[in-house]
């Protein structure tokens, strides 16, 4: 194929005007065209027709479109945001992991998420109406059906979604709010009734929901409770128990009551047969009567003391060597003689009797033996009792497992609803200080109608200006390297390797 200027490019498919006039046909190959910046240049400059309808076509577009953007009036309002006792973990059961908070970031990022939910932004078109929203959708909306109005809310809610910004910063606790709108009173107005919803709206999203269910597991749990206790007392019945670890315990220490008594009556029965022993090979050696009594013959004493009391009295009338002295003298002396001879005094009459020792000894004896029968028939019955309470005490212990079975669960039961009933208690108490405020929000500043308006229309203009000369030259350079065949000579040198020596123009 050639070109205007008589140059054939390597297309090296089509045959040549030389092989079809008969002359040897050099061999065909592909080559690669190879411009440079002034060749660009030039040929950019021939399709300069084209690059200026195309820059006019898109920079008319865009400057209409840059003229057509409204101007924007924006609202701001902040907010501080605290930690709130909302986001203070509290376990419904348990006390694992309680009072764990999470960081104030993370809880401003959360505030952040209400403030641009979508349902907040229903509800502040339902407060201020459509009319201050966007006029047009107002009119649009009186004899609308039913899919055109919702049509219509989905194009409110987006217009707050577009003119809405939530803004944070990092460690910082203060969120930004601002509100863009053609109208600068219904962009203060928007911004506020979105900020007093928002207060309002944050109470029903922490709404209490925790004390409910606290309330339906603490019933359960009572409901349970009850035959839990049915079941426990029906068991103390049933086995003639009224507390069984006090009666296990009563058992256990009247055991060892009895246990020492036993010991005690066993080592005082042997002792009262030992005592008994002794004491009857006592009454073997002991004689069964004794002299109780025995009277002697005191005449002859008598007799002299009477016969010295005679001389006395002669005496008084005799002489001490007058007859009736001697006489008397005489009898004194015999019977002097029989006294000191041992004959004047002797035995006149003995009596015999039982002896006071034997009897003694007989009445210990009898007493002993009695004691030690009582210290047997005590022995005895302290085995029984023993006997008794051991029995008991096996009877409690195979009933032990069902006991500790039934105790625990009722135990656990009654702790369950101790615990549901206090956290119950302090969720309404909190849920009930919340409602008296949101003292974690603070509204720092109130949105104001704005004075200055805000207008895209120069960057879009500028923009529009820019993207016009992009597209004035990519249309240049496509309509330069999808012409065919090589454009100028330097180009053609620079392809084909060879001196270009005359150029001539194209005949049509």
């Amino acid at each position: 194929m050639r070109d205007r200027y008589g140059w054939t490019g390597g297309t090296g498919g089509a045959p040549s005007r030389a092989s079809a006039r008969g002359y040897p046909e050099a061999e065909a190959r592909t080559v690669r065209l190879r411009y440079s910046a002034g060749d660009i240049a030039a040929l950019l400059w021939r399709e300069r027709l084209t690059m200026v309808l195309a820059f006019a076509l898109v920079f008319l577009a865009g400057l209409a479109f840059a003229l057509s953007l409204p101007k924007t009036y924006a609202a701001h309002s902040s907010l501080v945001i605290n930690l709130a006792p909302e986001y203070v973990y509290r376990p419904k059961v348990g006390d694992a992991g309680a009072g764990v908070a999470p960081q104030k970031d993370e809880v401003v990022q959360s505030e952040a998420e209400i403030i641009g939910s979508d349902e907040l932004k229903r509800r502040v078109i339902q407060t201020v109406g459509l009319k201050v929203v966007d006029p047009k959708l107002a009119e649009a909306w009186n004899g609308a059906d039913a899919d055109k109005r919702r049509q219509i809310e989905g194009a409110a809610l987006k217009v707050l979604q577009q003119g809405l910004t939530v803004s944070t910063a990092p460690e910082s606790n203060v969120v930004r709010v601002d509100f863009k709108h053609r109208d600068p009173d219904a962009a203060a107005l928007i911004l506020n009734t979105l900020v007093s919803s928002y207060l309002q709206y944050r109470r029903e999203v922490f709404s209490d929901v925790a004390t409910p269910a606290l309330q339906r597991e603490k019933a359960a749990f009572e409901e349970r409770l009850k035959s839990a206790d049915a079941a426990y007392e029906d068991f103390l019945q049933r086995n003639g128990v009224g507390d069984f670890a006090s009666e296990k315990a009563a058992l256990a220490a009247t055991y060892q009551s009895i246990f020492d008594e036993k010991y005690k009556a066993e080592a005082q029965l042997r002792e009262t047969q030992g005592q008994l022993a002794a004491l009857k090979a006592r009454i073997g050696e002991a004689p069964g009567e004794i002299e109780i009594q025995r009277d002697l013959d005191l005449s002859a004493p008598q007799q002299l003391l009477k016969l010295q009391t005679d001389r006395q009295n002669l005496l008084a009338r005799y002489l001490p060597d007058a007859q009736p002295v001697k006489d008397i003298d005489a009898q004194i002396a015999r019977l002097q003689a029989m006294v000191n001879s041992g004959h004047g005094v002797g035995e006149k009459d003995r009596r015999l009797g039982a002896n006071p020792v034997r009897q003694t000894l007989e009445t210990s004896r009898i007493t002993l033996e009695a004691q030690a029968g009582a210290l047997a028939e005590r022995r005895d019955e302290l085995n029984r009792q023993l006997a008794q309470v051991q029995a008991r005490q096996m009877r409690l212990t195979g009933l032990e497992s069902q006991y500790q079975s039934l105790a625990v669960e009722r135990d656990v039961l009654q702790s369950n609803v101790k615990n549901f009933a206090t956290r119950a208690a302090e969720n309404r108490a909190a849920h009930e200080l919340g409602k008296a405020g949101d003292d974690n929000i603070r509204v720092i500043e109130r949105a104001q109608p704005p004075a200055d308006g805000k207008s895209l229309k120069k960057i879009v203009f500028g923009l529009a200006l820019l993207f016009a000369l992009f597209t004035a030259v990519c249309a240049g350079l496509a309509r330069v390297f999808t012409r065919k065949g090589v454009a100028t000579a330097s180009a053609a040198e620079r392809t084909l390797e060879l001196p270009v020596l005359a150029t001539a123009p194209l005949k049509t």
